[in-house]
């Protein structure tokens, strides 16, 4: 037996027995304590020197550290055993919080857990909503609370230290309904955090998303567990008339296929989030091709790969599989062991991809009778948001982790690739020694080194006319992976286009706008609405003038959908739209309606037009800049760069039915002044959003509304090398952050990158300005899934049009 192979009955025996047993043995193995047991361990962050911090694993194994850095707890544990670390004597004067403490042992050391310590410790709670039934407990760490039902409110019960990670997760589900989090997880501000919000609801939602390759053909029959539905021919978007409840788990297959067609589901299984699906993919083809590949070192029976729904029962000694059902051109695969052989273990390599004109071959299965751990050091990680991966196995890591081991073990010899799956927005995160294949030994040698993101221009606007050139919009990720955006001018007539950037770079020009009854000059953001199709407005053109709201498919197929008049119609919309619950487009103008000095309207998909709302004579609102969001409550918020009670803009509500009051009037003392970017909501209700003017040195700010309408200042910007004069909107990133773009101040006076945190901490991430590098900057950043920030300047580049930035 290999040192590293379990002994079925040794998660039956104490600890010290199953340690006893293996040093009679003389069986030894590098990297653990003993063969066949795991160590737990982590990282101690910001334990003062001279002090002394007691930890616990599962009660009983006591480990006293008196520095930070990497540790071990000096029992190890059989496979399979649950850990739990925590505090057993803080140090003196400060709070020690673990994150990522507990857990089961899989076949792998544990280096990940993180204790984070301070003098500072702030609560951890925020809202609740819909919980009209008793029986919800929360989870934070280590700790429970349990929820009465009505209850609006909560706080977990021990305060987290300032710096740590944290996370809320629902433990136990109330009788009868469904809960969620929402911005449950983070780095703990030096403040306490009340933002977290837990939704409760027995509501439910639609399964949907995209059909391709299905044609004229008939046939396609959807189904969710014994719910079905056929999908009509040439579809290219569906939705099942079947909802699906808040929190419940779907899994949408294909019942039938037309006749000489294969078709399959990409992301076809899940939970139900708190609002409909729409990212499911079917893609059918006449051709489908086998997944498979080799097997190595399989002696033993019970193997069972799976691809989704689809198994295969491997015999021993197999030296090769080929998956069950044959999947069609663009179909997704990911091979995972479902099921390991007695006595073995079993790893994947290559096992995902996507399937293209020629059968799988390359997935690798290699199966031996150790275990070993993969992990390594990490250093630079001062936040949350890491996520490593090697193959399907992935690992969250927290912020202050300083080591990490992923969680499942590989046997000897197969083959490892981590790499950085995710990261937190505005850091890069490097990795060596990443690739290998494992000894007779743990892998603890792969080194993540974290630290300020770089900037690099994905594309420079040529400064042709051919190009466009100066946009002032942000970019929209399209459902398909590529980046869509509009620029001011240039195109083909020098009056603006619409462009699109793939990921590594290349751009091409769907449309150039013409003016006369084409649209001019668009100056808003585009949107990806309901249909598939993206939909923005010009500044300017259209048979009046006044511009125009025009509907592009990805193709580039473009068409006027709606040209605004004279009298009391919207008129010269520079800010982008939203598509509301009802399906309808909504947008500001900066001048027309009754009064002249503005409105909301609203345009439906088919083209037809109204105006909402026509601002009117101070103390109301005047000339709104930017765009609407719909928040919380249902209602549109917007604001308005003039007008209000002092002249210098307002934040206003407006229902659905036109019904509009201002919330909030800029320009008292050092208020900020001046907005001319939409606003964003957190989950606890807040509003916040950005300033041109104002503030204590008069050149902007961030604001923050409370839901009861009280406003106060996060954060005044200052003189250069801090960033001024913003003009966009704010982005609320996956850490928790605020991030925004400014098209003055910065080092080079040339427009920056800045970060502020929910406490009011700024810094700038970048100055742009240097070299060929991207000018002024109005847009707003966008974040990736794997925390890649892009953006537009207006200026600067190679061609002096501007540029598409990305900051990793």
């Amino acid at each position: 037996m290999s040192c590293r192979q379990r002994n079925p009955a040794w998660p039956l025996l104490p600890i010290a027995v199953v340690a006893a047993v293996l040093g009679a043995a003389g069986c030894g193995s590098s990297g653990t304590s003993s063969a066949g047991a795991y160590t737990v361990g982590g990282t101690v962050a910001g334990l003062q020197s001279g002090q002394q911090l007691t930890l616990l694993d599962n009660g009983a194994d006591s480990l006293t550290l008196a520095h930070g850095g990497a540790f071990t707890f000096k029992e190890a544990l059989p496979n399979a055993a649950r850990y739990a670390v925590t505090v057993a004597t803080p140090p003196a004067g400060q709070t020690c919080t673990v994150a990522g403490g507990s857990g089961t042992i899989n076949s792998a050391n544990v280096a990940n857990a993180v204790v984070t310590c301070s003098s500072q410790s702030f609560t951890l709670g925020g809202s609740i909503r819909g919980l009209n039934g008793s029986g919800l407990v929360l989870k934070s760490g280590g700790e429970t609370l349990g929820v009465a039902a009505g209850a609006t409110q909560f706080t977990m019960p021990t305060p987290v230290a300032s710096g740590s990670a944290y996370s809320v997760t629902v433990l136990t589900q109330p009788t009868g309904l469904a809960c969620g989090v929402q911005s449950g997880s983070g780095t703990m501000p030096a403040a306490n955090v009340s933002s977290v919000v837990v939704n409760c609801t027995a509501q439910s939602y639609t399964l949907g998303g995209t059909v391709s390759g299905l044609g004229a053909n008939a046939g396609l029959v959807l189904a969710n567990g014994a719910d079905s539905q056929a999908v009509a021919p040439g579809a290219t978007t569906f939705t099942l008339a079947a909802r699906v409840s808040y929190g419940a788990q779907y899994a949408v297959t294909v019942q039938s296929a037309p006749a000489g067609l294969q078709c399959a589901v990409n992301n076809p299984s899940g939970t139900m989030p708190a609002a409909n699906v729409s990212n499911l993919a079917v893609v059918c083809s006449p051709q489908t091709y086998a997944v498979g590949g080799t097997l190595s070192g399989l002696s033993a029976s019970g193997l069972v790969l799976a691809n989704g729904a689809d198994t295969l029962a491997v015999p021993g000694r197999s030296g090769s599989f080929t998956m069950p059902g044959a999947l069609p051109t663009g179909a997704h695969y990911d091979i995972v062991v479902q099921s390991q052989p007695l006595g073995l273990t079993c790893a994947v390599a290559n096992g995902s991809g996507t399937v293209g004109a020629v059968a799988v071959t390359d997935v690798a299965v290699v199966c031996g009778t150790g275990s070993f751990t993969v992990g390594g050091s990490i250093s630079g990680l001062g936040a949350s948001g890491l996520v490593l991966a090697n193959g399907s196995d992935t690992l969250a890591v927290l912020a202050n982790a300083a080591t990490f081991t992923l969680p499942s073990g590989l046997p000897l010899g197969a083959s490892y690739d981590v790499r950085v799956l995710a990261h937190p927005p505005g850091v890069d995160c490097s990795i060596t020694n990443g690739s290998g294949s494992v000894g007779n030994a743990d892998v603890n040698d792969i080194a993540v080194a974290c630290g300020p993101g770089s900037e690099s221009v994905l594309h420079a606007f040529a400064g042709a006319l051919a190009d466009g050139t100066s946009p002032y919009a942000s970019l929209l990720a399209g459902a398909d992976g590529n980046f869509y955006g509009v620029t001011y001018t240039g195109g083909a007539y020098g009056l603006g286009c619409v462009f699109r950037i793939a990921a590594d770079g290349t751009e091409s020009v769907l449309h150039s706008f013409g003016g006369g009854a084409d649209g001019a000059n668009p100056h808003g953001s585009l949107i990806q609405a309901s249909d598939g199709n993206f939909y923005g407005t010009t500044a300017y053109g259209g048979s009046n003038g006044q511009g125009v709201v025009f509907v592009i498919s990805a193709a580039g197929v473009e068409s006027v959908l709606y040209t605004f008049g004279s009298g009391t119609d919207a008129q010269q919309p520079y800010g982008g739209l939203l598509q509301a619950s009802d399906g309808n487009l909504y947008g500001t103008s900066l001048a027309g309606g009754a009064n002249g000095v503005g409105a909301v309207f609203a345009v439906s998909l088919q083209g037809a037009e109204s105006v909402l709302y026509s601002f009117g004579a101070l103390p109301d609102g005047q000339a709104p800049f930017g765009g609407l969001i719909q928040a919380q409550d249902g209602e549109l918020y917007g604001t308005t760069s003039a007008g209000g009670a002092y002249g210098a803009g307002t934040v206003f509500r407006v229902t659905l039915l036109g019904a509009e009051s201002v919330v909030h009037s800029f320009g008292a003392n050092t208020d900020g002044a001046d907005p001319s970017g939409a606003l964003v909501q957190t989950a606890d209700g807040t509003l916040y959003g950005l300033t041109r003017d104002g503030g204590t040195n008069s050149t902007g700010t961030v604001f923050a509304i409370a839901a009861d309408g009280t406003e106060s200042l996060l954060y005044s910007f200052a003189a250069g090398p801090d960033g001024v004069n913003p003009y966009g909107d704010l982005l609320l990133a996956s850490d928790g952050n605020f991030y925004a773009l400014t098209p003055a101040g910065g080092a080079n006076n040339a427009g920056a990158l800045v970060q502020i945190t929910p406490g009011g901490s700024e810094a700038v991430l970048y100055s742009f300005g240097a070299g060929s590098d991207g000018q002024t900057p109005y847009g707003t950043p966008i974040e990736s899934a794997d925390g890649t920030l892009y953006g537009l300047t207006s200026a600067g580049g190679a061609g002096g049009g501007g540029t598409v930035f990305q900051v990793n």
